[in-house]
């Protein structure tokens, strides 16, 4: 026999929402819902409701009553200052500006930087002197980056520039065309190839423009303690000249020399960056000399005497950053920094560079163009984050 009852429904719904102060008392909503229900037989029904892991069993016949509570879950932000190793080179410093900005206005820290190479500001992060850097190219530094891992000092919260490459014998495509022999660095032992690449003061040798010191893939190139590096194990000692550019400037401006002028040169560099992306690697206008395949190297390591790899770019954080603002691991864990997003933060900052008095300034306000510019980064960080960044976007 059928019959129509009324059953009153009781609901609420459930949102946790992380705010970086609030404590505000959890709000119960009680809301009611008429419902009509035909009814053939009288059936138990088992609802679980989840609640902070908490789960409710009703049993209902002919009345149910869910009671849920709206509940803001609290999270404390801000603290102390965070220090960014200031790696010196331009996609380490713009994603740390990047990065700065959303901590300092998303996260309520203040930051700052300590500018240097890559060995020195690693044995700072192992001290606890930098809290974060932004770009450990691996295996470049392998030998530091695992006894900081080891002792404890430091941990990998994430992963940048996935889509990198390196390579420390690349020389223009025209110089090739010239001369279509020259294809390998075993070609560089040949008299001919090293008058090619020689310079006045370089005694008949061909001249490196390779890696300054203090970065890690200045070992790969001249030796470090795990090994001999790529000249000596590729027998190149006698045949190269190794030429130390001091800044990633210098090493810039000569190549961008060179090729105005279409002259040789045989050079390191790595991408994504905009200069390689100008000259046109990937697109023929740039070679890269062949090598032994990183494959036949113990571990994949070229100081061994092969290719570079490609990279694994970690984001590094000194320990005890992991206990005074944890919430900041998802946001690395997140971070997502492809080549896209590099080339057009690195077109944002060669239209603006001149106009700033310092390079900090130019880099914070490339960071300002490609956070207004871009939404990749959007889905990196927390609703009420976003929120606060995106309303400090609104009022520079």
């Amino acid at each position: 026999m059928k019959y129509i009852s009324m059953m009153t429904l009781l609901g609420l719904s459930m949102v946790f929402a992380i705010a970086c102060s609030s404590t505000a008392e959890p709000e119960v909503i009680v809301q009611e819902v008429i419902k009509e229900v035909e009814v053939v037989k009288e059936v138990e029904v088992v609802k679980e409701v989840e609640v902070e892991k908490e789960v409710e069993v009703v049993k209902e016949v002919e009345v149910e009553k869910i009671v849920t509570v709206e509940v803001e879950a609290v999270q404390e932000y801000g603290g102390r200052e965070i220090v960014f190793g200031g790696l010196n080179w331009n996609s380490a410093l713009i994603q740390n500006a990047v990065a700065r900005y959303i901590i300092e206005n998303g996260y309520g820290h203040e930051t700052s930087q300590i500018e240097g190479a890559t060995v020195p500001l690693f044995q700072g992060l192992r001290k606890g002197d930098v809290d974060l850097t932004m770009e450990i190219w691996l295996p470049n530094q392998n030998d530091a980056w695992n006894e900081g891992i080891k002792a404890g000092e430091v941990i990998p919260v994430g992963k940048s520039l996935e889509d990198n490459w390196q390579s420390s014998f690349l020389i223009p495509a025209y110089v090739q065309e010239a001369h279509p022999d020259l294809d390998s660095v075993e070609d560089l032992k040949d008299d001919k190839y090293k008058a090619l690449f020689a310079e006045p003061d370089s005694d008949g040798k061909a001249v490196l423009y390779g890696c300054m010191s203090g970065w890690g893939c200045r070992g790969v190139q001249t030796g470090n303690d795990s090994g001999d590096g790529q000249i000596v194990n590729y027998g190149l000692s006698d045949h190269i000249e190794f030429l130390d550019p001091g800044t990633s400037g210098a090493l810039a401006a000569a190549i961008e020399g060179a090729f105005a002028k279409e002259e040789p040169i045989l050079f390191y560099y790595w991408g994504p960056t905009a200069l390689m992306h100008e000259l046109g690697y990937g697109d023929g206008a740039i070679v890269d000399l062949e090598q032994p395949d990183p494959s036949e190297c113990p571990n994949n390591d070229p100081v061994h005497g092969c290719a570079f790899p490609a990279a694994e770019v970690m984001i590094a954080m000194n320990t005890e950053l992991v206990d005074d603002a944890p919430y900041l691991i998802p946001f690395f864990q997140a971070w997502d920094w492809s080549a896209g997003n590099q080339l057009l933060a690195e077109g944002f900052y060669a239209e603006i560079a001149d106009d700033y008095g310092t390079a900090e300034e130019a880099f914070e306000a490339t960071a300002i163009s490609y956070l207004n510019g871009s939404e990749n980064w959007h889905s990196w960080v927390p609703a009420d984050v976003l929120e606060d960044v995106l309303a400090a976007l609104a009022a520079e």
